[in-house]
Protein backbone atom coordinates (compact mmCIF):
# COMPACT_ATOMS: atom_id res chain seq x y z
CA UNK A 1 0.00 0.00 0.00
CA UNK A 2 2.93 2.38 0.82
CA UNK A 3 4.43 2.19 -2.55
CA UNK A 4 0.94 2.97 -4.07
CA UNK A 5 0.69 5.71 -2.28
CA UNK A 6 4.49 6.88 -3.37
CA UNK A 7 4.40 6.31 -6.71
CA UNK A 8 1.23 8.40 -6.87
CA UNK A 9 3.19 10.98 -5.42
CA UNK A 10 5.46 11.28 -7.57
CA UNK A 11 2.58 11.39 -10.45
CA UNK A 12 1.34 14.10 -8.96
CA UNK A 13 4.50 15.80 -8.57
CA UNK A 14 5.51 15.00 -12.27
CA UNK A 15 2.07 15.85 -13.42
CA UNK A 16 2.43 19.64 -11.89
CA UNK A 17 5.80 19.77 -13.15
CA UNK A 18 4.82 19.55 -16.80
CA UNK A 19 1.64 21.20 -15.79
CA UNK A 20 3.78 24.18 -14.92
CA UNK A 21 6.01 24.24 -17.74
CA UNK A 22 2.93 24.35 -20.35
CA UNK A 23 2.04 27.35 -18.23
CA UNK A 24 4.90 28.90 -18.61
CA UNK A 25 4.98 28.36 -21.90
CA UNK A 26 1.35 30.28 -22.65
CA UNK A 27 2.03 33.00 -19.78
CA UNK A 28 5.37 34.00 -22.23
CA UNK A 29 3.32 33.77 -25.21
CA UNK A 30 0.71 35.65 -24.19
CA UNK A 31 3.23 38.59 -22.84
CA UNK A 32 4.80 38.53 -25.99
CA UNK A 33 1.62 38.92 -28.23
CA UNK A 34 0.44 41.72 -25.74
CA UNK A 35 3.79 43.27 -26.03
CA UNK A 36 3.73 43.35 -29.97
CA UNK A 37 0.44 44.76 -29.92
CA UNK A 38 1.78 47.95 -27.73
CA UNK A 39 5.10 48.10 -30.12
CA UNK A 40 6.95 47.55 -26.98
CA UNK A 41 9.65 45.17 -26.01
CA UNK A 42 9.66 42.09 -23.64
CA UNK A 43 12.32 42.60 -21.49
CA UNK A 44 14.62 39.35 -20.51
CA UNK A 45 12.28 37.15 -23.07
CA UNK A 46 10.53 35.53 -20.36
CA UNK A 47 7.54 35.56 -17.72
CA UNK A 48 8.16 34.70 -14.09
CA UNK A 49 5.99 32.89 -11.80
CA UNK A 50 4.48 35.09 -8.90
CA UNK A 51 1.78 33.14 -7.37
CA UNK A 52 -0.02 30.02 -7.57
CA UNK A 53 -3.53 29.50 -5.79
CA UNK A 54 -7.13 28.02 -5.75
CA UNK A 55 -9.87 29.65 -7.66
CA UNK A 56 -12.94 29.45 -9.22
CA UNK A 57 -13.83 29.73 -12.53
CA UNK A 58 -16.96 30.82 -14.32
CA UNK A 59 -19.06 27.49 -13.88
CA UNK A 60 -17.73 27.81 -10.10
CA UNK A 61 -15.22 24.50 -10.32
CA UNK A 62 -11.57 25.06 -8.48
CA UNK A 63 -8.84 25.43 -10.86
CA UNK A 64 -5.17 26.40 -10.41
CA UNK A 65 -4.49 29.98 -11.13
CA UNK A 66 -1.18 31.19 -11.68
CA UNK A 67 0.10 34.89 -11.79
CA UNK A 68 3.64 35.83 -13.95
CA UNK A 69 4.98 38.89 -13.59
CA UNK A 70 7.39 39.99 -16.58
CA UNK A 71 9.08 43.57 -17.34
CA UNK A 72 8.92 45.68 -21.19
CA UNK A 73 9.88 48.50 -22.91
CA UNK A 74 8.27 51.14 -24.64
CA UNK A 75 10.83 53.58 -25.42
CA UNK A 76 14.00 50.90 -24.68
CA UNK A 77 14.76 52.95 -21.96
CA UNK A 78 12.59 52.61 -19.07
CA UNK A 79 10.94 49.49 -17.50
CA UNK A 80 7.41 48.58 -17.03
CA UNK A 81 6.00 45.72 -15.44
CA UNK A 82 2.80 43.36 -16.39
CA UNK A 83 1.25 40.58 -15.54
CA UNK A 84 -0.38 37.64 -16.93
CA UNK A 85 -2.56 35.57 -15.20
CA UNK A 86 -3.72 31.98 -16.16
CA UNK A 87 -6.76 30.03 -14.74
CA UNK A 88 -6.10 26.47 -15.21
CA UNK A 89 -4.76 26.37 -19.37
CA UNK A 90 -6.54 29.72 -20.22
CA UNK A 91 -5.24 33.15 -20.54
CA UNK A 92 -7.78 35.23 -17.46
CA UNK A 93 -6.15 38.82 -17.90
CA UNK A 94 -3.04 40.23 -19.26
CA UNK A 95 -2.21 43.82 -17.36
CA UNK A 96 0.52 46.09 -18.65
CA UNK A 97 1.59 48.86 -16.38
CA UNK A 98 2.07 52.48 -18.37
CA UNK A 99 3.03 55.55 -17.18
CA UNK A 100 -0.23 56.61 -17.71
CA UNK A 101 -1.90 53.67 -16.05
CA UNK A 102 -2.57 50.11 -16.32
CA UNK A 103 -3.75 49.25 -19.70
CA UNK A 104 -5.44 45.38 -19.77
CA UNK A 105 -5.63 43.65 -22.76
Amino acid sequence: MSSLLFILLLAGIAWFWFDSIRAKETATRAASNACQSINAQLLDQTVALKRIRLSRNTQGRLQLERSFDFELSLDRQERSSGRVILLAKQISSVQLDRGDGTTIL
